[in-house]
This record gives structure tokens, sequence and C-alpha cells, in this order.
């Protein structure tokens, strides 16, 4: 059926109205005005802004004219959500596994992993919700491991989450503020950006060096920005592979303390063996550091629970907020945790794990160097390393190639905040690089 003047008139207001184009609130044209623009009748005008009144587009005042009343319709995305899920691109990649070789994914293999896990049975009276804080036990278990660590925890300053990004959402919903500047680590973990620019805060990126990050930036920034929150990684950073020296962790600490800035250290692998570097919360006590730790990476993907370490105060409103957002985590994973942890089997698989990385990271290494690499064994660690690409086109073209030879390749500039700075480079994952086809892909590029 064909349209009329006003169908069409009305169609075209009210695809103004929900793409946002006439925000919320914003007065129409009067009829006189909007005749003109659209080369019709005044009658016609008259039926067209009676349609839009009638869909609930638009509301009248007596005397006053015609205005928006709902700018955005289900189907319009959001700028900043657009733009958080553009930069979780790779991570789309990574869910799909469409690939056959796997060189920069962010896990570790399944084969690697806890392939069984214990039954549980909750005890009488667990079966409901639990505690803001989460399962005790598991709490304590996690304050007994970092106790060994010669770090000082109690239970009540543990808030367990559904994993690492859950407790980042909490963080982030917290202390972020739309419009307030946050500091990262550059390159770094880019997750955490998709989630600030969700939560429409301005992003400043740090240098991360081998030894850390640039404490002179770190206060440069911290004082032009008046940032109060800085994020980064002490040990074996993704996706550098990088940990913090002592002199840096001290300095950064100082810089904190000078501008009154909170540090968030996302760490997936703190309960892994044989990773040097100083932890940030090992000499600040967590007056200043917030520690976030996750078990998915080192257990299985499927335990979506994980955990923040804070001073009391923060770790209560951090709990509080978690009960406003999903009342809790879920008992009954953190049980089966707990007792993974009561048994021995949790050590047993962060050694396993450790062993199994530190031998296939060594032989990637060694490879890539003759390759025509050049990497330092002895400042890389942990599941990640950061490889400069020969200055032959973009990293995204390069991975683009790859990925139609079936090679999955992490871009760097993916984890960087502006994605044009420094060279071509990727991350990759020491446990998946060792295959013959990511060598001959990467001798190509020479």
């Amino acid at each position: 059926m064909a349209q009329t003047k006003t169908d069409r008139i009305y169609h075209a207001l009210r695809e103004q109205i929900k793409s946002g184009e006439l925000v919320e609130g914003s007065k129409l044209m009067s009829l006189r005005q909007a005749a003109e623009q659209f080369g019709a009748s005044k009658n016609t005008m008259v039926a067209v802004y009676d349609l839009l009144v009638a869909n609930g587009l638009v509301h009248s005042r007596h005397g006053a004219g015609f205005f928006v009343a709902h700018a955005v319709a289900t189907t319009a995305e959001p700028a900043n959500l657009r733009e958080a899920r553009d930069s979780v691109s790779l991570l789309h990649a990574q869910l799909d596994r469409p690939y056959t070789v796997l060189a920069g994914d962010g896990r570790p293999p399944e084969s690697w992993l806890l392939t069984s896990a214990p039954s549980v049975s909750l005890a009488t009276g667990e079966g409901g919700y639990g505690t803001p804080h989460g399962l005790v036990a598991l709490r304590e278990y996690i304050a007994a491991s970092h106790m060994d660590a010669g770090i000082r925890v109690s239970p009540n300053q543990i808030v367990t989450t559904f994993g690492a990004n859950h407790a980042l959402d909490l963080v982030i919903r917290r202390f972020c503020r739309p419009g307030e500047t946050v500091l990262v680590d550059d390159p770094g973990y880019y997750p955490l950006f998709a989630k600030l620019k969700l939560a429409g805060v301005n992003v400043i990126g740090i240098p991360r060096g081998p030894a850390g990050p640039d404490c002179d930036a770190l206060d440069i920034a911290a004082q032009q920005h008046s940032a109060h929150l800085f994020f980064t990684q002490s040990l074996a950073q993704n996706p550098t592979g990088y940990s913090i020296d002592l002199p840096v962790a001290h300095s950064v600490l100082k810089v904190a303390e000078r501008h009154n800035m909170l540090i968030v250290d996302d760490d997936p692998f703190i309960d892994v063996p044989g990773i040097s570097g100083t932890r940030l919360a090992s000499l600040d006590l967590f007056h200043r550091v917030i520690q976030i730790g996750t078990f998915s990476k080192v257990l299985t993907p499927t335990f979506r629970s994980g955990y923040i370490i804070a001073e009391p105060d923060i770790a209560d409103s951090l709990a509080e907020l978690k009960m406003v957002l999903t009342v809790n985590s879920s008992s009954h994973m953190e049980r089966l945790i707990a007792n993974i942890m009561r048994t021995g089997r949790y050590q047993k698989q962060c050694l396993r794990l450790s062993k199994r990385l530190t031998k296939e990271r060594n032989a990637s290494i060694e490879h890539l160097n003759s390759i025509g690499f050049d990497l330092n064994p002895d400042l890389i660690e942990g599941l990640y390393g950061w490889l400069p690409l020969p200055a032959r086109g973009s990293d995204i073209e390069i991975a683009k190639a790859a990925s139609e030879q079936g090679i999955f390749l992490a871009p760097g500039s993916l984890f960087r905040v502006e994605e044009h700075t420094g060279g071509p480079a990727m991350r990759i994952n020491w446990s998946r690089v060792n295959d013959s086809r990511f060598y001959s892909f990467l001798r190509t590029l020479f």
C-alpha cells in the first residue's frame, strides 16, 4: 500500500526521535514551520503530530508546543556501548574459536586445566543466598594463601565475585563517575578498556615496560588529570608478561600516596608459583591497593569465581554493591573451590601449570629468537608475551593474513589505549604457540 504524505512525514520524524537526533525533551518545530519544512499543509502536520502523540513519542504542553517524550528506541545503541563492544572484538574471536592455531588466545588449553572436580553437597542451612562477602570457608582459604605469601589478610577484607571481570565491574561502579579520568597500563588488559568506556570515563595510558609502569608518567598524569584510580598488574602482566620490580613498586605507591590514588591490581595467576617481581599489596598491605584474583585461569574457565581484597571499609561497600546488583555470588561454586583447596588439588594444579608454562615458554622464546626476534627469557613470565613485529604493515592486517591460514593472533594495537601508538606487535600465549604453522607464518614477516 502506498504511503500518504502524512505517513512519510510521521516515519521521518519517528526515526529522528528513535535515533536520538531529536533528543528527549527537545521542542518540535511549530506546525507552521514544520509545514514549510516538509512542504505540507498545516492540517497534514496536525495529523502527523497527533500520530506522534498517540504513539507516545511526543507530548504536548498547552500554549508551549510539542516536545519529544522518548529520544532513543530500544534498538538504538548508546555510543559508549558501541565503543565498548568494538574494543572487545578480540574477545568475540576467542569465544567463537573458529581457528586451528590459537597463538593469541587468552587462556591455557583445556587439557592443562582441571578436568574433573569433586561433587559438593551443601550442609543444612547452606542452601540460601549466603552472605554478601561470600562463602566464609573460601575466604578463609584465600586469606591463608596470602598469609603463606607473607601478606596479612583477614576474611572480612575479601569479597567473592563471579570472576575477575565481575570484580572489575564492581570496582568501576563503586569508584568511577562519567567524565572522570582513570589511569591504566599501556599496553594493558583490553576488556578493562571496554568496561571503562561503557562507564563513560576518560582513560589515560601509562607506558608499561620490563620493570613496570613508567612512574614519572604516572606522577604527571595523576596530577594533570586529578586521577584517583590506577589499574595495573604487578606480576606477569597481560599482555607483556613483565612484572613490577621492587624499586618501581615503591615508586608507584609513593605516587599513589602523593595524589591520594587507589591502585587496582588485577592478577589472574596470583597463586601460580615461580613468578618473580613485587606484588604491590606486599608493601602496601591493602591501604591503597585493591587486589583482584580469579580461579578461572588456573582451574577452568567454567568456574566463574574470583575475589576482591581491600581494606575493610572498601570491602564492605563493594559487598553491599554486589548484593544490590547480583544478590550474591554462587555459594555452591565457592564451596566446590574451597574443597579443591582443602584437599590440596588446587596447589598441585598451580604447580603443574607453572612447570608446563615454564617449559613451553622457554622453548618458544628460543624458537622465536632463532627466527629473528629478540626476547629476553629472564624478563618474561606467566602465560603471556609481547612480540614486537617487523615494521611492515599494521598488526591488524597481519592478524587478518594469519586468520586466512586458520591462525588466531591478538594484535597489539587492541591492548593499547591509543591503538596507533607504538610499533606493530602481538600478544602471544606461551601455552599455545609451539606449532609449526605459527612459526612458518612468522617467518614470512621477515
